[in-house]
């Protein structure tokens, strides 16, 4: 068998699915080089036997071929830990607006608070507080509603500055307090963390939530 005979077998082992194997195996190719080499061996002109510079080339040039194959290997496991992996997730959430019970920035755009009045109550309020855990206004809202707006009105009827506030929903049955429940408010994820493999949402003022428990999510509001 000429070298030429070794070429020929080569390229018609090179079809796609040949070349998959090779990809995820470059053992295989290996040993299939062996193959090929230890055929062309046995099968040489007694009196022309195979030169040994020609050898030495094909050794090399698979060598080559086996050392860019794994390189692509190493370059598809690299490539599959950002797209495949349990970081891709984390950049999903950056930067979007995730619904949650605490407290979110007004800028002097409405907020939007989600209310749960308690069944039994027959009355309700919503209550705003500033960073400093004061009330600043106070709402009644209808016990039956699920959403509420507010729009940065304070008690003195002027406009709250730009900054963060929570709000509190205070359920009341004959004017007596019967509970008190978080608002729950869109907030924009600033950072992203896998916490025991999974995503841990992290806000503008240091709160967290596990990805898996958000309730809403949207893209921040303009």
């Amino acid at each position: 068998m000429q070298t030429s005979d070794i070429s020929a077998a080569s390229q018609s082992n090179t079809s796609p699915a040949s070349s998959q194997e090779a990809t995820a195996s470059s053992d295989s190719d290996f040993n299939t080089f062996l193959t090929l080499l230890t055929a062309q061996m046995r099968n040489q002109d007694p009196m022309k036997p195979m030169d040994s510079t020609e050898f030495v080339a094909q050794l090399a040039s698979f060598s080559a071929v086996e050392q860019q194959i794994e390189t692509n290997n190493k370059l598809s496991e690299l490539l599959g830990m950002f797209t495949d992996g349990p970081t891709a997730s984390l950049t999903e959430w950056l930067g979007k607006e995730v619904r949650r019970e605490g407290s979110t920035s007004f800028d002097g755009q409405p907020v939007e608070v989600g209310v749960s009045v308690h069944p039994s109550a027959d009355t309700a309020r919503l209550v705003v507080r500033d960073t400093n855990a004061e009330i600043i206004y106070a709402l009644q809202i209808d016990p039956s509603v699920e959403t509420v707006s507010w729009d940065g009105t304070t008690q003195n009827s002027g406009t709250a500055p730009a900054g963060r506030y929570s709000f509190e929903v205070e359920s009341y049955v004959d004017g007596d307090l019967l509970a008190g429940k978080s608002g729950s408010v869109f907030d924009l994820v600033t950072e992203v963390r896998l916490d025991h493999g999974n995503p841990l949402l992290i806000f503008e003022d240091g709160a967290t939530l596990q990805a898996e428990t958000a309730t809403a999510i949207r893209m921040p509001q303009i």
